[in-house]
């Protein structure tokens, strides 16, 4: 987008939120829910919720500094490697970094340079599937040594302390500018995967054949209002903030609705590919080329709340229940007894 307007100021913000802060916010938000109470609807509430209250970090789009959005996309999922022909050389390289899961980093002595947080954090949150580098490797191998390190630099403070030594030790790296988003407009996304056969359910649903698929996203359609966009409105109109939806447009859902579904997706080809086809074709040919192969993730499971949601509650991703009823923690507060 940044090379397609340049004239434009693009402004990156990254949205971190603590759990501590989703709890403090959860009764507002199951509140902003009603009549849904699953914990889905919940986990789904909650990032369009935070994500539309557009307060975060700045991030260098650009990454001069090594700490932009170049080094955040090895994290995101594209589709497979020599899936489509029409790839081009540095297509297929930055694909199969995706594939690989190698995670850049900006850490002193490391020989990747593209991001400035360690890639401990970065595996950490892909579930410690991502690889790391050779230096990281090594660090990643002496534990004992790294816990040892921490003591003794405890020890350290503390005999500073008591000897009056004034001395400034290092200290976590402070954030960047924060920044409260003034838009009051949303785009939303909702609609994409209901009507041009998105989900990974679908492909279950192909199984039985196109006419399955095609009465499958009739289905879906028909149930949008009631199952997505009183949801996301109420909790995005929160933030006085207004909800569009531009593939909800008349003039889009009916265009689509006069295709053939083998014309909206084909099955056959692997995910980032064969799913939302037709919206992918149109990506690279309008020059968004980089976001067209991307793989499907969830909001709910791209922002890490249904990780941290599911094992609050449940104590374990496997064992969640979407459907379960989300039911806000009441904290008492216990007044010492005179």
């Amino acid at each position: 987008m940044i090379h397609k307007f340049p004239s434009r100021k693009w402004r990156f913000i990254a949205v971190n939120v603590d759990y501590a802060e989703v709890l403090k916010e959860e009764a507002g938000i199951c509140h902003l829910l009603h009549p849904l109470s699953s914990t889905m609807n919940f986990n789904i509430g909650t990032a369009f919720w935070f994500a539309t209250r557009g307060y975060g970090e700045v991030v260098s789009i650009l990454g001069d500094d090594g700490g932009g959005m170049h080094g955040r996309q090895e994290q995101l999922r594209f589709a497979a490697v020599g899936t489509e022909s029409g790839a081009g050389v540095a297509d297929v390289a930055r694909i199969r970094m995706q594939e690989e899961k190698i995670l850049r980093c900006g850490t002193t002595g490391c020989q990747r340079k593209a991001r400035e947080e360690c890639t401990f954090h970065a595996s950490n949150f892909l579930g410690g599937r991502a690889s790391l580098c050779l230096f990281h490797n090594h660090h990643r191998s002496s534990k004992k040594n790294k816990n040892e390190t921490k003591k003794n630099e405890k020890d350290r403070r503390i005999n500073a302390k008591a000897d009056g030594d004034h001395r400034v030790f290092p200290q976590r790296k402070k954030k960047g500018m924060m920044y409260t988003s003034l838009a009051r407009v949303v785009l939303v996304g909702i609609g994409a995967d209901e009507q041009m056969a998105g989900y990974g359910r679908h492909r279950v649903t192909y199984e039985r054949g196109y006419e399955a698929l095609r009465l499958e996203l009739k289905m879906e359609k028909s149930r949008l209002w009631t199952r997505n966009l009183g949801r996301d409105d109420r909790c995005i109109s929160h933030h006085g903030k207004e909800a569009r939806f531009p593939f909800l447009d008349e003039n889009i859902v009916s265009y689509l609705n006069s295709l053939d579904v083998t014309d909206l997706c084909d099955m056959s080809k692997p995910q980032g590919l064969g799913d939302k086809m037709i919206l992918r074709l149109v990506a690279k040919h309008i020059g968004v080329t980089q976001c067209s192969g991307l793989v499907k993730r969830a909001i709910q499971f791209g922002s890490r709340i249904a990780k941290c949601s599911d094992v609050d509650r449940f104590c374990s991703s496997r064992k969640a229940s979407g459907t379960a009823k989300q039911t806000p923690k009441v904290s008492t507060n216990i007044k010492n007894k005179q």
